[in-house]
Formats: structure tokens, C-alpha cells, sequence
């Protein structure tokens, strides 16, 4: 019975909507009633996802994503082999070689799932914080009678008991009330006090009065109200389903697609490679397996997990320094892609320090930075302001002067009293002369506050004073008089002065000044009036508060405006110029006014100068409907003003984001936050949502990253990715520039470890296809994936960007970490130079050992019989089993220095993709330490023997250095060559070829 019929419920008829709802004010629903329409419509509880499997299933899925799986079936294989090796044992292999391997793939392969499970985003929490929010038990009507039951058990019709201090299980319309306030804090995130009447006072839910939502708190006094929305179809619930939507991929689950088609790759490429070398005699199955496993270390590459992790790691940290605490690490990488960001306009660029900026007294308008008289006037709206004012100074601080003192109430309130301190002597005093008696904070939907004061005159008796404040609109219609060009009695207000104050009022709305005007006036004590401020307007069966404001609140005195300003956060205009130039488009979202939305927009540097269709229509002095949207920039949009129908909406909002450089929605509804946020999406944008409330969550949850300010409600940080915790647009902008810094450095930690896998490629092409005894043993393969390349590769996370990568756009539809670029320069510009190192090493090596380059081909057969023993060389000699053995160990010592060496200069050479490294500089220290620890790892195979742990002898390395040292300057020469020509011919062929940075 709830959706579109609904909405309209709070305002309808209440009898016939009772009538319509067969229920009764008084009895409630009938059990009978209540259980079928419980059975039709469902329980009053949100839909969201089942609680997740067990955190062993979900990691044991993680363990399996990617490259895993061709892992896990080389660990089959490597085990497999350990069982042939204990059966038949042989001296070919170290004792145990290939249950060590089986131990460390099968931790790589659980750490490698840990990792993944790590930084995968819990949506449940989600979910959990949503059904926190709910009560579990509530009272209801029914029969006739009270009843407690469970929240989830209430239906739309239900007459629910309202009580202080309980949540409000469902949307109600209230018809009875007595002093009720409920506090929306757990849903907007802002502890504000609303008053609940039984009058309609607006079509909104969230505005009318006489609406209480679901899960609001109830702070103050009781009431029942109908129920006319459970579930999902409540305001709460409609946010929830809206969370709950299926969220766009983010970067590193677009890379473990690209991983996974990687995989399919590798399988055809084993598959094929295994069917060929079946068909090559000499080579058993034990041979063929060893290959696979060895095909699988190198081709995976096993570290890349880890490698991201970190890389992952290492932002979130930065990102902590910066004022960004990272709930999903996953969404560190994604953020760097961010073409279109959807803000709030105030809080995250504007600063809670408000500041007075203006005032009007005396019909004058002045500015508070210069010198002006304090006439009497002016100290009398300086007295109200502090007299209607809850602000108060915080315990704890004394011996401070009161201009370095804390203050708690709300930034308007805080920056009055400040201001006042200039004025007012002391103002404890002042408060305690002028006792209040009765008073009423801010209302939300009006913004009136209201306070009686008691003070005692010379002569002894008792003078109440009636003091309001609130928008100038709703205060002038509570005035007849005001004060005039010092004039010592107040004058009548007539319409040109309500004009002039109100032209003013308009005036500093279009400045950005949060404005709000003062009324004063001197009550005649009586009986009835004295009854209804006793105990602060609370009396029992009587709403005294809108009792007194009819009695008494008329024929009050104009004092004047005061106007505060927000003033922006340092460096947000810099931030939003750095937006600009990284193709990042704003789109601002407020629930202020047109006038207010343009003047923040253009105070913090969204819009230019007459850049926006009101400069535009001042400019060439025509009607603000007839300027045309193509011929402006910017435009601030009123969406109170666009069609109900949500697919017209969409259009509308469509043709506002691509016809506009820069777009401000104000007086922006709750479900036009996730269609604005859904349209950007469609378009194609990569979108960072920033928000604070549960109004905002189905607009985080939506975006590609979610960001939630850390004074914020509970659900809306459970569903964001990043938290800012200082509430700084800055810090996001700069967040940006960190993750896009993240992606660079993991291709250039990507290029680095890739590189030598075109050496793995060629070792195995030489042992398969010609049959040379050229192998990596398992071991030392896995040493060098982890040692040689994972290790110092993440060292290059720590450099510097190579320029402002806030001014490139980035390369949305090449989001890949893998591209065809790095590989080029992977295998081809330098893995080709790093496997013609090792071939040479191998081969040098070989021919100071007897062994001449031709007699190698076709040699794997004779090397790896055991039986033979007597195997001649190219000079005669004769070679045992056990001294080939040697041989082999002292060859993985050759192969490892070498590629050590190799990767030491590759090493270098990847800390910058374009620019000269002499211009990019040596300071990254880890790098260089890395480059130490590289060193240390040839001496340790050089002169270290570890036979049964490594496979390795000491070498007399000397003599082979000499020869592979041409190709290490070769390969520095040929990068350097490469991109030099990439900058000086950019957008060549090259650059499109070898070219993997910017972003």
C-alpha cells in the first residue's frame, strides 16, 4: 500500500486517509487487519543482502582470484614430484628441493589470497549500520488496546505510541503531540532538535512538520502518529536500497579481469608448449612437470599480489599524513582516474569558522573590518545577539582572556559571541543580569529562535524581555517597529523600510553571508504569560510554546542584521585550479538557496568571474530566463524547479553536465543526490562522491570512489571508502594526486620485475626446443622473483613523481596496469638486453669449462642421464654425474649474479618513464639502499656455497663480468635514447609505442 500513493500521505485528509487505511486514531488496526496486510506488504525491515558466508569461504575464494589457480596446480605438480623423487631418489636434485618448493608456493599462494581478502570492502557493514539504526521493539495500537511488539512486525496503518527517549520505527504522521521534538541526528549526522506538530506545513517529508522519520530520535515529549511507511518504502529505507546498489568496479577488479584474461593466455600458451615438448625424446614426465612449475614461477608472476599490496600500503599511509583515513584500499588506486567529483558545496570547502562580516543597524549597512560609531542602537542588537544565543564558553579554561577561549553551540552562535567579546565588558554578567526564563532553540524548518529574559529594573520590579531571532522574512513579519538614524524611540516599519530590509537581506545572500535578523520587545507580565514561560514553555497538555508566540510575539521591534561569513579552507581555490588542469569537472550539491549556492561557488573559485547565467544577465541587462545555457559556463540550478518525472530529470541533468564547464545544484532533494551522481556514471565519468549524511549514502555508495566527512553520521562513513577527517576539500584534491603518483610507480615497479622474465623465457625456450643444458632450478627461480625483483621493486613507490601529474588528464579508457606499452619496454627494450646477458654469462661460463657453444645443442638428454658418467667435452674430458652437478650449481650462481646485476641497473633506469633521470635526481633513499642490498646479493652467490639450500657454488665471477658490463651501458644507453626521443618528438611513433606513464 506504500510507494507512489504514499508520498502524499502527510498532507492528505487525515480522516479520510484513516478511513482509507482502515484504521482508527483511537483503537488503531484491528490483528485481523494488521496480520494480512503484514503478510502482503512483508516486515518493516530493510532489504539488504544476507549476512556474508564464513570468513574461511570468502578468503578461500580470494586465494583462487587471478593467477592463483595456475599457482595451486603447480603446487599439485611440485608435490607430485617430491612423491616420484622420495620413490626413485637420485643425486640429480638437492635433497627435499621440491617439498621446499611445495611449502613456499602454498604460502605465496595463502599470503597472496590473505592479501586479496584484506583489501576486499565489506558491504555488510553497510548493511549493519543501516539495521542499527532501527529499534527492535516499539509500541503500537491494536484492538483498542497498547501493544509492544517488534519493530519489524509494524504495518502501514499501525497507530504508533511515541515516547522520549525511544526511535521511531517506522514514517509516521504525527496527529497528536505534546511538546515533541526528535533529533534526525542518526540520519543527517548534525544533532539539531526538530519540532514535531500535527499541522502540515510543507509537501517535503523531510521538511513538514508534521512527520517523524524512521529512526529519528525522540528527545523531547511524546506523541502518536499514523504510520504511513514501513520497510524499503520509508525514507531510510529508500536510502538503503539505493546503498545497496551494485557498485562500479574499481580499478584493481578491472586489472584482475585483465589478470584473469592473462591467465587464459598462459594455459593456451603451457598447453601448447607441453603437447610440443612431449613429442622431443629424451625428456620424461618428471621433466615436463618441473618445466610447468617452472613455466608457472616466472610467467605468473607470483609477487605481483604482494607488489600491489604494497604499493597500496604505502598510499593509504600517505594518505593518513594527509587527512585521509582509507576504509577500502582498493579505491586508493581508483581514485587517481577521477574525471568528475560530486561535493558538497559547504562544510568540505568551506571552513566551520565563521567569521561576523556585516551588519545593519540604524538603516546603515557596515562592515564590520572598518570603523563605525557604537551607537545605542547598535549595543542593543549586540545585547540580543548574545541574549538569544546558547552558545557558551567551554569549562576548563580559566585564566585565558575570553577572545582565546573555547566556545560549544553552533558556528553562527560561536562567531556572535566572539564578536560580542569587543563590545560587552563581561559577558557573564550581562546573562546573569538578564536571566533567562524560558526559551527555544533554532527550528530547523523556520530558523527562529525564541528567548524570554527576566531582568530587574532601578526600581526594583521585574521587566521580562521577549527576544527572537531568525531569517529576516520570518522575523519581520513579528515587527511593527524599528530604530532609525539614532532616533531614540523606535519608528513605525513601514513598507519601504521592510523593503530596504529586506533589499539587504538579498544584498548579503548574493555575498554568501549566512544572515539572520534580531527582534526585541518588553512583555507586560501577567498571570497567563508567567504560566506559560514557567519551567522554559513546558507545561503539561499544552503547546505553550505556539500558545505564547500567538499572545505575545506581535508588535516586536526591528533591531537589525547580522551577517557571518564561511569563509573558504587556505588553498581550496588552488585546489579546484589543480581540478581544472587534471580534467577533473566539479559538480556541487546544496540545499541552499540559488543566490547563497552562487556566492559560495564563486568565494571558493568554482565559478570566474561572469562566468554564471546571473553575470551573464546583469551583463547584457536582459531577463534571467532568456539567457541562453550554451552562451555561459556555470550555472547554479535550482532543482525545486525541475520536473517531477524522474526520466526528465536525467535529461535535464544530462544536458546541464555537457553543455556546462561547471554545475551547482541547490535545493537539492535526497533522491537527486544519486541520480545526479547515477547520471555522471552513464556518461562515462569516473566518479569521488563527497557527503556527510545518510541522505548522501545512496550518492556514495553510487559514485566509483565514496568520501565521507569525519563529523558524519555512522552509516554514511560504513559505506565510504576514504574518511576525511579534518573535512578538507584540499586534502581529497591532494588524495587525488597521491593515488595517480601510486599508479605510476606500480608500472615502473611492474616494468622493473617483467623484465627478467624474458630471460626465464629464453632459459626455457634453450632447455625445451634445443635441448640445451641450460635450466633454472625451482629454488633459486623463486629467489629471484622475491629477492631480485619483488624487494627492490617496491622501493620505486617511494619516488617522486617525474612532474605535476595534476595536470594531465588521465587515460580513463586505458585503465589497465598491464598495457602493451610496458611490455615493450619490458621484454623488448630491456628484457631482450637482460636475456642476452644471462646467454652470454651461461655461455662464457660453459666455454671456460670445456664446453664450446655448438656442442650445447641437443646436449639435455646426455646431461641429465644419471647413468652416465662418462660424458666428453668439446676438449676431451670426461664429466661424471656429480661434477656436472657442480657445474650446475656453479651455473645458478651465474645466472642469478648476473640477473642481479642486470635487474641492479634496470633498477635505476625505471625511476622515471620520460624525463632525464639526472633532472628527476637520486633522493630516494630506500632505492638506494636497494641497490646496496642488490650488490650484497652477488657477493653472497659468489663467494657463499649453499648447495642444498640454493643449488649454488662459488664463482670467479670477475672474468664474466667483464663481458655482460658492454650490454648493462647498453641498455642505459638505449633507454636514455628512447627517451630522449620520446620528448622531443611527443605524440610520435615511439611515444605511442614504448610510452607506459602518464597515468
Amino acid at each position: 500500500m506504500a510507494g507512489k500513493e504514499s508520498s502524499t500521505w502527510h498532507t492528505d485528509d487525515f480522516d479520510r486517509l484513516c478511513s482509507q487505511l482502515e484504521t482508527c486514531p483511537i483503537k488503531g488496526l484491528t490483528s485481523s487487519v494488521a496480520a494480512k496486510r503484514l503478510a502482503l506488504n512483508g516486515k518493516n525491515k530493510m532489504s539488504l543482502p544476507e549476512r556474508p558466508g564464513f570468513r574461511c569461504v570468502r578468503f578461500a575464494k580470494n586465494c583462487f582470484r587471478g593467477l592463483a589457480s595456475t599457482v595451486f596446480v603447480a603446487i599439485i605438480f611440485c608435490y607430485i614430484l617430491y612423491y616420484v623423487e622420495q620413490e626413485n631418489p637420485t643425486d640429480r636434485h638437492a635433497e627435499n628441493e621440491y617439498l621446499t618448493v611445495t611449502i613456499i608456493l602454498l604460502i605465496v599462494f595463502l599470503v597472496s589470497g590473505l592479501l586479496r581478502y584484506i583489501q576486499e570492502n565489506d558491504d555488510y557493514l553497510v548493511a549493519w549500520a543501516f539495521m542499527e539504526l532501527m529499534p527492535m521493539y516499539c509500541t503500537v495500537v491494536r484492538d483498542g488496546r497498547m501493544q509492544i511488539i517488534r519493530s519489524e512486525n509494524v504495518v502501514v496503518g499501525d497507530i504508533l505510541i511515541i515516547a522520549y527517549g525511544e526511535r521511531i520505527a517506522a514514517d509516521v504522521r504525527i496527529f497528536y503531540s505534546e511538546d515533541l521534538e526528535v533529533d534526525n541526528v542518526a540520519l543527517t549526522g548534525y544533532s539539531t532538535s526538530v519540532t514535531i506538530i500535527p499541522d502540515v506545513t510543507h509537501q517535503d517529508k523531510w521538511i513538514s512538520r508534521n512527520v517523524g522519520l524512521a529512526c529519528s530520535h525522540v528527545t523531547q515529549g511524546s506523541g502518536r502518529g499514523l504510520v504511513i511507511a514501513c520497510g524499503d518504502d520509508s525514507e531510510v529505507g529508500i536510502m538503503a536500497r539505493l546503498s545497496m546498489e551494485p557498485r562500479p568496479l574499481t580499478r584493481p577488479r578491472k586489472n584482475m579481469k585483465q589478470v584473469v584474461f592473462y591467465r587464459y593466455i598462459i594455459w593456451f600458451i603451457m598447453f601448447g608448449v607441453t603437447v610440443i615438448s612431449i613429442t622431443i625424446t629424451g625428456l620424461s614426465i618428471p621433466n615436463l612437470l618441473e618445466f610447468y612449475v617452472s613455466l608457472t614461477v616466472f610467467s605468473s608472476p607470483l609477487y605481483v599480489p604482494s607488489l600491489v599490496f604494497i604499493g597500496l600500503w604505502i598510499t593509504k599511509n600517505n594518505l593518513t599524513e594527509i587527512g585521509c583515513y582509507v576504509r577500502n584500499m582498493e579505491s586508493v588506486s581508483t581514485l587517481g582516474l577521477t574525471t568528475v567529483i560530486c561535493s558538497n558545496l559547504l562544510g568540505s570547502m568551506t571552513q566551520r569558522t565563521w567569521q561576523i562580516s556585516e551588519l545593519f543597524v540604524d538603516g546603515e549597512l557596515l562592515n564590520v573590518q572598518s570603523y563605525f560609531d557604537e551607537t545605542d542602537h547598535f549595543r542593543h542588537l549586540i545585547r540580543a545577539s548574545v541574549l538569544c544565543n546558547h552558545a557558551n564558553f567551554a569549562p576548563g579554561q580559566r585564566g585565558l582572556p575570553a577572545n582565546q577561549q573555547t566556545l560549544d553551540g553552533t558556528d553562527y552562535e560561536k562567531a556572535v559571541l566572539k564578536f560580542a567579546i569587543r563590545f560587552v565588558e563581561n559577558l557573564h554578567v550581562l546573562r546573569v543580569k538578564h536571566k533567562r526564563v524560558a526559551c527555544k532553540s533554532v527550528d530547523t524548518i523556520s530558523h527562529l529562535q525564541v528567548s524570554v529574559h527576566m531582568t530587574v529594573n532601578d526600581r526594583d520590579e521585574r521587566e521580562y524581555y521577549l527576544y527572537i531571532r531568525g531569517h529576516w522574512n520570518e522575523v519581520m513579519d513579528h515587527c511593527t517597529t524599528c530604530y532609525m538614524d539614532n532616533e531614540a524611540e523606535p519608528v513605525e516599519l513601514s513598507a519601504d523600510l521592510q523593503s530596504e530590509v529586506v533589499s539587504h537581506g538579498l544584498q548579503l545572500e548574493r555575498l554568501g553571508r549566512h544572515t539572520y535578523a534580531f527582534a526585541s520587545k518588553r512583555l507586560d507580565a501577567d498571570d497567563y504569560m508567567l504560566s506559560l514561560i514557567s519551567n522554559s514553555f513546558s507545561y503539561s497538555n499544552k503547546n505553550t510554546f505556539l500558545s505564547f508566540m500567538k499572545m505575545y510575539s506581535d508588535s516586536m521591534c526591528f533591531l537589525g542584521l547580522i551577517a557571518a561569513q564561511n569563509p573558504p579552507y587556505p588553498h581550496v581555490i588552488d585546489a579546484i585550479a589543480q581540478c581544472r588542469t587534471a580534467g577533473i569537472k566539479l559538480v556541487l550539491m546544496t540545499r541552499t538557496s540559488v543566490n547563497f549556492a552562487r556566492a559560495i561557488a564563486r568565494a571558493v573559485g568554482v565559478f570566474g568571474e561572469d562566468s554564471d547565467t546571473a553575470d551573464m544577465a546583469e551583463r547584457f541587462n536582459m531577463a534571467l530566463p532568456r539567457v541562453e545555457h550554451r552562451v555561459v559556463t556555470a550555472i547554479t540550478v535550482n532543482m525545486q524547479n525541475m520536473s517531477t518525472q524522474v526520466h526528465h530529470q536525467r535529461w535535464n541533468i544530462e544536458q546541464l553536465l555537457l553543455s556546462h564547464e561547471d554545475v551547482v545544484f541547490s535545493r537539492i532533494a535526497v533522491a537527486q543526490r544519486y541520480l545526479i551522481i547515477d547520471t555522471c556514471l552513464q556518461l562515462g565519468a569516473v566518479v569521488t562522491a563527497i557527503g556527510s549524511s545518510v541522505h548522501d549514502t545512496s550518492a556514495i555508495r553510487c559514485a566509483n570512489v565514496g568520501v565521507s566527512e569525519s563529523a558524519s553520521s555512522h552509516v554514511s562513513q560504513s559505506c565510504a571508502d576514504i574518511i576525511v577527517l579534518e573535512n578538507n576539500f584540499v586534502a581529497v584534491v591532494r588524495a587525488i594526486a597521491e593515488s595517480r603518483l601510486l599508479f605510476e610507480n606500480q608500472k615502473k615497479a611492474l616494468v622493473y620485475g617483467l623484465a627478467s622474465n624474458m630471460s626465464m623465457i629464453v632459459i626455457h625456450f634453450l632447455f625445451v626446443v634445443l635441448q640445451m643444458p641450460f635450466r633454472m632450478p625451482l629454488v633459486p627461480l623463486l629467489f629471484i622473483s622475491f629477492f631480485v625483483n619483488m624487494i627492490p621493486a617496491s622501493t620505486l613507490f617511494y619516488e617522486p613523481p617525474e612532474f605535476d601529474l595534476m595536470s594531465v588528464l588521465p587515460r580513463v579508457n586505458e585503465d589497465f596496469l598491464i598495457n602493451r606499452r610496458m611490455l615493450f619496454v619490458s621484454y623488448i627494450n630491456v628484457g631482450v638486453l637482460e636475456a642476452s646477458a644471462v646467454v652470454l654469462a651461461y655461455t662464457v661460463y660453459m666455454l671456460r669449462n670445456g664446453f664450446l657453444p655448438g656442442a650445447l645443442f641437443g646436449l639435455s638428454a646426455q646431461w641429465y642421464d644419471d647413468s652416465l658418467n662418462d660424458m666428453i667435452d668439446s676438449y676431451g674430458q670426461e664429466w661424471t654425474r656429480s661434477a656436472r652437478l657442480q657445474l650446475e650449481y656453479e651455473m645458478t650462481s651465474v645466472i642469478v649474479i648476473t640477473l642481479t646485476l642486470m635487474q641492479g641497473v634496470n633498477l635505476v633506469i625505471s625511476k622515471t618513464s620520460r624525463i632525464s633521470l639526472l633532472k628527476h635526481g637520486f633522493g630516494n633513499l630506500r632505492l638506494n639502499l636497494a641497490l646496496v642490498y642488490m650488490i650484497g646479493i652477488c657477493f653472497i652467490f659468489t663467494f657463499t656455497s649453499a648447495p642444498e639450500q640454493l643449488q649454488s657454488l662459488p664463482v670467479n665471477y670477475l672474468p664474466i663480468f667483464l663481458y655482460i658490463f658492454p650490454l648493462a651501458i647498453l641498455t642505459v644507453i638505449l633507454e636514455t635514447m628512447r627517451r630522449y626521443l620520446v620528448r622531443k618528438y611527443p605524440g610520435g611513433w615511439l611515444e605511442e609505442v614504448s610510452y607506459y606513464g602518464c597515468l
